[in-house]
């Protein structure tokens, strides 16, 4: 356990460290579906998003078939889940997505520390580990609003790579 708080993290940190234990989450319950990883790619270029690139980014979550909103999941994927994981995943995404959503329009980091808590807390409930904190720590996460920098191509294979 480090000492490192979500507090520190920068909202892209946030965002990244959700996506890497929802992606651990479906290595470890043996989940792959074409509509979740299109959701965790998307997702990931949260990471170098310029401030001229967010409002395409933020819509292109409308067209993905899992878009963490709440919107009913496609047939062929919830066939292809366990039952008993189904809801679950579903919270998760959500949570993973909220991480970053709840500050789109404001500046509510408060909300992204209890958003990114709840996928903390859905991982350990289902024994997945998640990677320690200090993994995504930034000397200036409070730049733009505490989304910090953007990442560098190194800097995103290396959180990645924490998958």
């Amino acid at each position: 356990m480090d000492n490192i708080s979500i507090d520190t993290l920068s909202v892209i940190a946030r965002q990244c460290l959700a996506l890497t234990c929802l992606q651990r989450f479906c290595r470890q319950h043996a989940l792959h579906h074409p509509a979740l990883s299109a959701f965790a790619g998307h997702a990931w270029k949260v990471a170098q998003l310029a401030p001229g690139d967010f409002a395409a980014w933020e819509r292109g979550f409308a067209c993905l078939a899992v878009t963490g909103m709440g919107d009913p999941w496609p047939d062929d994927l919830r066939m292809a889940l366990p039952g008993h994981l189904l809801g679950t995943l579903e919270q998760l995404v959500g949570h993973v997505l909220e991480t970053s959503a709840c500050t789109w329009h404001g500046d509510d980091l408060a909300a992204s520390r209890r958003q990114l808590e709840a996928v903390l807390e859905i991982c350990a409930r289902h024994g997945v580990a998640a990677p320690p904190l200090a993994h995504y720590v930034q000397h200036d996460a409070a730049l733009r609003g505490g989304w910090g920098p953007m990442l560098t191509d190194a800097e995103v294979r290396r959180w990645q790579a924490l998958l």
